[in-house]
């Protein structure tokens, strides 16, 4: 199972699925890895000389000394009392010495971009081993503006000023909904939220003046000029009153100023300057404390620019005086968001993209099987059972827990009702335990012998993805690796490693928030986004953007706009150019395969885009979160490696396929000792060592504790200490093997001077290859309608004109009612019902469901009564198990439209009269067919009536149909007896065969008109689908398998009568 390393240039067979981009994104730490005779700390000394000496001595580093002056505020003041004499605690000494040596770990152990301890620049790839190069330098740049979160709050305090909003526009903000006589901000943040993302919901009366600010705001407006709409409509109030309360409005966020920065700007601060200044020409001059405000602002701006030109390590009287300004404007521990872009030029071989794409395509192999969010497969369900397939939903609407579904299940601004609900076991589960035995036979094995590293060979992939169904490929993903080869001749040469360290489900989204640190290269980036294909043929993709709840969480979602359409909420937007897309232009619609946003203004399906690093499950409001998930739904979990039910053991070897490690050798604390603080320090370090020992843990390693990985040599005291203190403060760490133990290190990226070289990190963006024809993949993928949103819905509810009930009883039952119990009731139906049909559900109780329409009197006072007795003679006789009523809300859009309902509900009635009696005919053995036979045979029929004959045998010729193999015995009796050409001859010489076609004959002149109807509304066959599927559920139940195994049958079956028709002529 483990093997030697493979040969440098050893190649795995090329992938098909995706593609590697042009333009990477790279980033590596500032320094090279320490040695590991490094400098020696004073570990836990009590003698503070001692300790006050190490932190000069350190201060002394220019460049460390500016890293932790931006990384860590109070760090740095400690360290200015102690150059400066000043008296400090030992303990507080001691903390500082440990800070200080993670930072300084950190700038040459990490490669994630953080402040000016790594950086980032865009590279590519030569054209050949020839081309391939390196180059470091020194002229790293520094790109510098304040922390969002302190702009924000400066924002808000010059937003409470009448004089500053005056020549501003406002826009009413898109989330804003009302609720019986309330106009609700369901997303706003909670002052005083701290680090944590905490919303509240906000509403104000929807009287007469805040429903003339909401029609006359709905388009930016000057502040001013709806000071002077609500004086003319109200002459009685002062503008002052008008004023005051309009103010109120935007301190709500009801209303948005353009005076918050663009989401999208390169220059936050400068976009509140440059406004400020104009509003300074076109009006009076501000107020002399506001004024004093925007100078001071002014002076920042400088001498963040001057700043921001300064080399490494210098520029602090600069950075000091801008924070000290700042610092009296608002008080915060972060005043200022610096990134670093790196001065280098790096041109890759040929051989790192090929093998970057075989590794995307292996680990999207081993995730193909795994679907999307459990909670988003959940909601598909709920939307499809509430609204229908084909219907759009207006996207406020569906989110509005009050008449819509609410947000999915785990949904937190604002927090939903909505809980997750466990699925059923199915084949899916069943193929996951067998890969979870397999993987932890592979670690127990590892374990066992002693071995560091499992091989995966393509034996060993087959095993793993044995029985996975076809699932269609995401549009794109980002793969984020280590580059490890010894020297640029080495890498050149085709000997390398690469280290999977993490991913993204969107091409570019590391490079999200750097397109201001990339300068001209971002353009590139821009082109990678822009070159995603979509979910499906036609999709507009949009870049979506909206404020995180917390204001310094907006320096991850400060991205240049990078694609044509855009939908910003909860944002100022001004969308008269026909681009900007907000929350009341979109609309939900789903198929049987996934929910899709679509645009009917655009008459397209939208794919939002959140090209940045933003973790939406915790720093988005529920309307941004869903647009972002939705594009993910259909397609599996963005792939990577899983350990799956072995990921708690407590060692896992390294696992490598070909020259990539998909994931590193690991090691988990097994004695909780050693994560409880009563634990003392000598016998922390005796079960430290024994633990050690009986998993060979080796002496070089990183700790990892959720996003924070710090490298550390555990034969050095201080860095066991640090260890354990993290142990102690974070438990439920793990240490895993530094990528060097792979067998290369990082010697190719160099000064010119050194071999050490640099720890780094490249984000390999892979964009989706052209989807096979056919399968579940491409039927996934089909493009969704794009009805008009239905605003008012059509439905039903009981004492109206349609009676709709629910007979709960065992799947087992169904068909024994179906053909022995359900014409009791129909024998005695009133007159007045002029149609009724049934399907069977799960809810995910099994029942009936029974839809009567009639005159409301007779439905409620005549039907109603008969059916509660015949439940009752159900539950008698063990058969049922509860009656309910519900409403019955009409997929129109599903079959037709309002135009095509009467016509399509008749047809409901005459599948449903012929299915029930061909459930008899099975039942008394009057008809010996296999069900799914039958259900081909049915569809066959059912599609020519409905389109014509022609037109029917093509669109069951050419549906996708998944893989979906019937037995021998059904294909060869499906072609024997499907014959629409001939008149079916063969079934009608069949026992039962003339009954059953009898009774398609009853269900044909409901069918035809149904069919003929569409052809007149123009809608042509698209409700086949849903009739067919339908007619499926009515014969033989709820079993996805058997209903493609229908359709191959009648597929099959019709090939085979094409082909010898044409044969025969």
């Amino acid at each position: 199972m483990a093997a030697p390393t493979a040969q440098p240039g050893s190649d795995i067979p090329g992938p098909s699925t995706f593609r590697c981009a042009d333009t990477l994104l790279f980033r590596a730490a500032i320094r090279p890895p320490e040695p590991s005779g490094g400098p020696q700390e004073p570990c836990d000394s009590g003698d503070e000389a001692e300790l006050r000496e190490h932190l000069r001595t350190a201060a002394a580093d220019d460049r460390l000394r500016e890293a932790v002056s931006l990384a860590s505020p109070s760090l740095s003041r400690t360290l200015d009392a102690v150059l400066a004499g000043e008296p400090v605690r030992a303990k507080q000494l001691r903390r500082a010495v440990r800070a200080l040596a993670r930072y300084r770990l950190r700038m040459s152990g990490r490669a994630t971009p953080f402040g000016t301890m790594a950086g980032v620049a865009a590279i590519g790839f030569a054209d050949g081993p020839a081309t391939a190069g390196v180059r470091w330098g020194e002229r790293h740049r520094k790109a510098v503006r304040p922390d969002m979160g302190w702009l924000t709050e400066v924002v808000a305090r010059l937003e409470r000023e009448p004089a500053v909003l005056r020549p501003l526009r406002v826009v009413l903000n898109d989330l804003c909904f009302v609720r019986g006589d309330r106009l609700v901000v369901p997303y706003v943040p909670a002052p005083g939220a701290g680090t944590r993302p905490v919303t509240q919901e906000v509403s104000v009366r929807a009287g007469a003046v805040v429903r003339h600010v909401m029609r006359r705001a709905a388009l930016p407006v000057p502040f001013g000029d709806l000071v002077a709409d609500l004086l003319a409509a109200y002459p009685g109030v002062s503008a002052a009153t008008v004023e005051r309360h309009l103010v109120d409005l935007v301190g709500s966020e009801v209303l948005l100023t353009e005076l918050r920065p663009p989401l999208d700007g390169a220059d936050p601060l400068g976009h509140v300057l440059d406004l400020l200044a104009a509003r300074d020409r076109a009006a009076e001059p501000l107020p002399g404390p506001v004024a004093l405000i925007a100078a001071e602002l002014s002076a920042v701006h400088k001498e963040l620019a001057d700043y921001a030109a300064t080399p490494l390590g210098r520029g602090r009287g600069a950075r000091d005086a801008a924070g000290h300004r700042m610092a009296a404007l608002h008080p915060s521990d972060h005043l200022l968001q610096v990134d670093l872009g790196l001065d280098v030029d790096v041109r890759l071989p040929p051989a790192v993209r090929a093998e970057a794409e075989r590794a995307a395509e292996t680990l999207w192999r081993l995730a193909a099987a795994r679907p999307g969010p459990a909670h988003l497969r959940q909601y598909h369900v709920d939307f499809l059972e509430r609204y229908g397939a084909g219907r759009a939903v207006p996207l406020t609407e569906l989110l509005d827990p009050d008449i819509g579904l609410g947000g999915p299940a785990g949904y937190r601004l604002p927090a939903t009702a909505r809980t997750a609900q466990g699925s059923p076991a199915d084949a899916r589960e069943q193929r996951e335990r067998g890969q979870d035995r397999l993987l932890t036979e592979l670690a127990q094995e590892a374990s066992v012998n002693g071995e560091r590293e499992v091989v995966l060979d393509d034996a060993l992939v087959e095993r793993l993805t044995a029985g996975d169904e076809e699932a269609p490929a995401p549009p794109s993903f980002e793969m984020l690796a280590q580059l490890l080869a010894d020297s640029p001749e080495a890498l050149a040469g085709g000997d390398f490693r690469l280290v999977v360290t993490g991913g993204a489900r969107t091409a570019g989204a590391h490079a999200g928030r750097f397109g201001f640190v990339l300068g001209a290269d971002d353009d590139r980036v821009t082109e990678v986004v822009r070159r995603v294909p979509g979910a499906a043929p036609g999709a507009v993709p949009a870049q979506l953007m909206f404020p995180p709840p917390l204001g310094a969480t907006t320096n991850v979602a400060l991205v240049p706009r990078r694609l044509t359409h855009t939908i910003t909420l909860g944002a100022f937007a001004d969308r008269t150019d026909g681009t900007e897309l907000g929350v009341s232009d979109l609309a939900v619609v789903a198929d049987v395969h996934r929910l899709a946003v679509v645009a009917p203004r655009l008459g397209k399906e939208v794919v939002p885009v959140v090209p940045s690093m933003l973790a939406t499950v915790w720093h988005a409001p529920n309307a941004a979160r869903f647009l972002h998930e939705v594009t993910q739904h259909g397609f599996p979990a963005w792939p990577r490696w899983r350990w799956g039910a072995a990921d708690d053991l407590p060692y896992l070897p390294r696992v490598r396929r070909g020259r990539t490690v998909l994931a590193l050798a690991r090691w988990r604390p097994t004695d909780p000792a050693l994560s409880e603080r009563a634990t003392a320090p000598a016998d922390w370090e005796r079960l430290f060592d024994a633990w050690r020992s009986r998993w060979r843990v080796p002496d070089r390693v990183e700790s990892v504790n959720g996003d924070n990985r710090v490298a550390l040599d555990l034969r050095r005291p201080f860095h066991r200490a640090l260890l354990r203190d993290e142990w102690l403060r974070r438990p439920g760490g793990f240490l895993q093997e530094p990528p060097t133990d792979c067998g290369h290190g990082f010697g190719w990226l160099t000064d010119g001077g050194e071999r050490s070289g640099r720890v780094n990190e490249i984000a390999f963006p892979m964009l989706r290859s052209a989807p096979a024809p056919g399968g579940a993949g491409a039927s996934a993928l089909r493009p969704v309608p794009v009805p008009e949103p239905r605003r008012v819905r059509a439905a039903h509810a009981p004492g109206s004109r349609w009676l709709y009930a629910k007979v709960y009883c065992s799947a087992e039952r169904q068909d024994e009612i179906l053909a022995r119990r359900l014409p009791r009731l129909l024998e005695g139906l009133p007159g007045e019902v002029d149609r009724w049909f049934y399907l069977r559900y799960r809810d995910p109780d099994p029942h009936l469901r029974l839809r009567f329409h009639g005159e409301p009197a007779v439905l409620t006072g005549s039907l109603l009564p008969r059916l509660r007795d015949w439940c009752d003679g159900l539950a008698a006789e063990g058969l049922g198990d509860r009656l309910v009523l519900d409403t019955y809300d009409p997929e129109l859009e599903r079959y037709g439209g309002p135009a095509a309902a009467a016509a399509a509900e008749l047809a409901f009635h005459a599948d449903s009269l012929a299915c029930r009696e061909q459930v008899e005919l099975l039942d008394s053995r009057a008809l010996s067919l296999d069900r799914t036979v039958l259900s081909a045979l049915g569809h066959v029929d059912l599609a020519c009536r409905v389109a014509g004959t022609t037109e029917g045998v093509r669109y069951l010729l050419d549906r996708p149909v998944p893989d979906a193999e019937p037995s021998r015995a059904a294909k060869d009796l499906a072609r024997e007896l499907i014959d629409p050409f001939g008149g079916w001859q063969r079934l009608r010489a069949l026992p039962g065969g003339p009954a059953l076609l009898a009774c398609w004959e009853r269900r044909a002149p409901a069918l035809t008109a149904y069919g003929t109807l569409l052809r007149e509304l123009g809608a042509g066959t698209g409700p086949l689908g849903s009739l067919l599927h339908m007619h499926h559920n009515r014969l033989t139940g709820i079993d996805r398998p058997a209903e493609e195994r229908s359709f191959a049958l009648a597929a099959a079956a019709l090939r085979s009568r094409r082909e010898r028709l044409r044969a025969a002529r």
